[in-house]
């Protein structure tokens, strides 16, 4: 690589960038922290899983989807000149299929001029570049320009050693330069508050043609805009950018309690990404932010990076999209952006060591993106867009999905992680008081509680949505309703449900709907709005509350979070309690998932579906297993009645669940109820009940109080 090239490269990044020249491809993705090689294997492998798409009679990857064609090639274009800028030899590593792209994403189609569509489009601008490469016009989206214009800027900037012909480079100049100045992008032009398409535009003008005015002008406009956005609504009767403690808002403009507006974990990330450009517009020269502004970002990125995301670098995921967005692998791949910018941007961090647990979650998903293709046989490296089979994502979303994957890749050598040092977080949680929202992450699960989901997140209430063990994998499943998920479920005599704790809210409540009763802030039952120190982050305990009533019954779920364990505590109470029956539903992942109960010497006694009722006393404690970990629950001694499994039954949030262990409980004649059970997760190969030595039997664990504030 040349001095120039070198010298150019370095500009856009937050730390100086190494060449390293790597080797042969590794057989699997190490531990972080991984370094450029290991960032240049994982794309070496997304790359040869790719070649079967590449089409050279039309010289470029096909995806069997006219509409994401653009924005995947883009994506390898991106691989390819990073490759080739650090001196890698390897299937990333194509320097002629490189020129060959950044000429086809250059030329018309995916570049068009004309003045108007052929029809009504409403992201349309001229010039720009629409979704398809060859044929008539598909479509234009906010998001296409400025991962083309990234795959072309890294080409230019390495286009002595790719060897660009002098009329492709031309190209490269006038078009980027023309995209970034259209007024579709322009200040204060935005598509709702996604300020990173154009942050990126502005940044690749000044890196390719060294037009500083729309980073030191318009960029700076927008960041304002955005922060000014996190106190008032900046769309008349819209909401304001993020809710009170830092969540994000899609929908911002509606109102705050629009159905979209409950969460949205990928976009938020996907928007978070414009505070990699931050350094950069110093750089142009730039006017800083001011105190409050910065401040304020700190929050949002605090709340994003402990409320959602995993140690095992999967998001902790919930969104108002529903099924548009949520368990699309294509939209992971974007939201991974939001990690190395935090990782490459430490000045947006809190605490310095943020930026290390950051690099820590992006290495873990290349990792989890493995794993998830080593678990279709004999499609190793190769998994599917639709994660965990939720959803409906073909072949074509798949390979865009991979592509992003690996463009992360490069993204992560550019941005100078291969040269930072990853820390795996402590136990971590983040809490949204209005949305009775509860994260909450450990190096052996992750988990969470939604209250409210406004009838748009297909699942919620105040028990566990889901659990996921260290690897990622779910174990409990992906979601589900009662009977198949967590909680108390209370039916008449007659089989009518008269209560369910796991039934989320569809509209907000006056007051939170769970609180917290033990943090690291202390007892946390009203959030302040947008404070210094959010409530997110580490924590050695954590306890939450949440009631639920209705007519003669009121029942209250206790949840306390240990870095290896939760602990359930229900209580249900009530006149008609006496006349009730009462069941305790523990879900499983896997539909060929056993179920074992554990006796107090030890013996163990599988409870198959259909099998009858097995008796609590002399139990001390069930296993769940399913095809990737489990958990076991240990139950308190003063517990009566029976247990059974409940089939797998399919679920369209939750398609490959599996069996359910439902406690059908007594409820004693004073008409209250009192459950406690503690569910610890095993990893996939771990002994059996009967291989290890028998617990003492959990005995009732006292109401945890509140810590003091610090």
């Amino acid at each position: 690589m040349t001095r120039r090239v070198a010298a150019v490269l370095a500009l856009a990044v937050a730390v100086p960038l190494m060449l390293i020249v790597t080797g042969s491809a590794r057989a699997a993705t190490p531990e972080p922290p991984l370094r450029n090689a290991d960032y240049f294997a994982f794309a070496d492998h997304v790359a040869a899983a790719l070649e079967s798409s590449w089409s050279p009679k039309q010289g470029i990857y096909t995806t069997g989807a006219r509409s994401i064609d653009t924005i995947a090639n883009a994506a390898m274009l991106t691989v390819f000149a990073t490759a080739a800028a650090y001196g890698h030899a390897g299937p990333a590593r194509d320097d002629a299929r490189a020129r060959l792209l950044a000429r086809r994403l250059t030329d018309a189609p995916p570049w068009y001029t004309a003045p108007r569509p052929p029809r009504y489009d409403k992201m349309f601008h001229t010039p720009g570049w629409t979704s398809n490469m060859d044929g008539p016009y598909v479509d234009m989206d906010k998001s296409i320009d400025p991962k083309v214009a990234e795959g072309l800027q890294i080409a230019y900037r390495t286009r002595d050693v790719l060897g660009l012909d002098a009329e492709t480079v031309r190209r490269i100049r006038e078009e980027i330069h023309a995209v970034s100045h259209v007024d579709f992008f322009r200040y204060p032009k935005v598509r709702l508050n996604q300020i990173n398409w154009n942050s990126e535009l502005y940044a690749y003008d000044w890196l390719v043609n060294g037009d500083a005015e729309l980073l030191k002008r318009d960029y700076r406009r927008h960041v304002d805009a955005f922060t000014r956005g996190f106190k008032r609504p900046q769309i008349a009767g819209g909401a304001p950018n993020v809710g009170p403690s830092y969540r994000f808002t899609y929908q911002s403009n509606a109102p705050l309690s629009h159905p979209r507006n409950v969460d949205s974990a990928e976009y938020a990330n996907m928007t978070l990404h414009f505070l990699y450009w931050y350094r950069t517009a110093l750089q142009a020269g730039m006017i800083p932010l001011s105190r409050e502004d910065r401040r304020l970002l700190r929050g949002w990125v605090q709340r994003d990076l402990y409320g959602y995301w995993t140690h095992a670098g999967f998001m902790n995921w919930d969104t108002g999209w529903s099924y548009e967005r949520w368990m699309k692998g294509k939209a992971w791949a974007y939201a991974q952006q939001g990690l190395i910018a935090i990782a490459a941007s430490p000045s947006f961090t809190r605490h310095k060591a943020e930026s290390a647990y950051a690099k820590y979650l992006f290495d873990r998903g290349l990792k989890l993106y493995e794993h998830l293709g080593r678990q279709r046989p004999g499609r190793s490296w190769r998994p599917s867009a639709q994660l965990f089979g939720i959803g409906r994502q073909g072949a074509p979303a798949t390979k865009m999905f991979w592509a992003r994957m690996a463009a992360n890749a490069a993204r992560a050598v550019s941005a100078g992680l291969g040269g930072l040092d990853a820390k795996r977080p402590p136990p971590f949680y983040a809490y949204d008081a209005d949305i009775g929202r509860v994260a909450v992450s450990t190096p052996r699960y992750s988990t969470a509680i939604l209250a409210v989901n406004r009838g748009k997140v297909p699942y919620g209430g105040l028990d566990l949505a889901r659990l996921y063990d260290a690897d990622g994998d779910p174990i409990s499943g992906t979601g589900g309703r009662p009977p198949s998920a967590f909680g108390v479920t209370v039916r008449s005599r007659g089989g009518r449900r008269l209560l369910a704790t796991q039934t989320g809210l569809h509209h907000d409540p006056r007051r939170p709907a769970v609180v917290l009763t033990r943090s690291p802030r202390g007892r946390v039952g009203h959030q302040r709005r947008l404070a210094t120190q959010p409530d997110a982050g580490p924590f050695g305990r954590l306890s939450t509350r949440g009631v639920r009533s209705t007519d003669g019954l009121r029942a209250v779920s206790r949840y306390t979070f240990r870095e290896t364990s939760i602990d359930g505590h229900w209580t249900i109470a009530g006149p008609r309690l006496r006349s009730s029956r009462v069941t305790l539903g523990l879900p499983l992942s896997g539909r060929r998932g056993t179920i074992r109960a554990v006796r107090d010497d030890g013996r163990t006694r599988r409870v198959r579906s259909g099998g009858g009722y097995v008796s609590l006393r002399g139990i001390r404690a069930f296993e769940l297993r399913g095809p990737h970990g489990g958990y076991r629950v240990g139950l308190g001694r003063d517990l009566r009645g029976a247990a059974h499994t409940l089939s797998a039954r399919w679920q369209r949030v939750n398609p490959r669940g599996g069996p359910t262990l439902q406690l059908v409980l007594r409820a004693p004649r004073r008409g209250r109820l009192e459950i406690r059970a503690r569910i610890v997760p095993i990893a996939a190969g771990a002994p059996d009940a009967a291989d290890v030595a028998p617990e003492p039997t959990p005995t009732p664990l006292p109401e945890p109080s509140p810590s003091p504030a610090p």
